[in-house]
């Protein structure tokens, strides 16, 4: 039921200021998120801040279904794929 209610995609991140949080995904092409005040966001499994997310780190952004610039999970680690960008 969770795919349902949200979707998630794998990226880097270029940057964080405040609660925009901007990725490139596998094409190069940038995406910039709105962070929500209640959004889960981990670095390595353990709860962490939007300020902690450094560019370079692979992330996977999730987002509701019906709103993709609203990030409500970020998860960030080792475990998230390394991208490799399409040429």
């Amino acid at each position: 039921m969770t795919e349902t209610c949200s979707k998630s995609h794998d990226g880097k991140v270029v940057s964080v200021i405040g609660d925009k949080l901007t990725t490139t995904c596998s094409a190069g092409h940038e995406h910039c998120h709105t962070i929500a005040k209640d959004a889960n966001v981990t670095c390595d499994g353990k709860a962490s801040k939007a300020a902690d997310l450094k560019a370079g780190a692979c992330v996977r952004v999730t987002t509701k279904k019906d709103d993709d610039k609203v990030a409500t999970a970020v998860d960030s680690g080792k475990h998230i794929p390394a991208l490799v960008h399409k040429a």
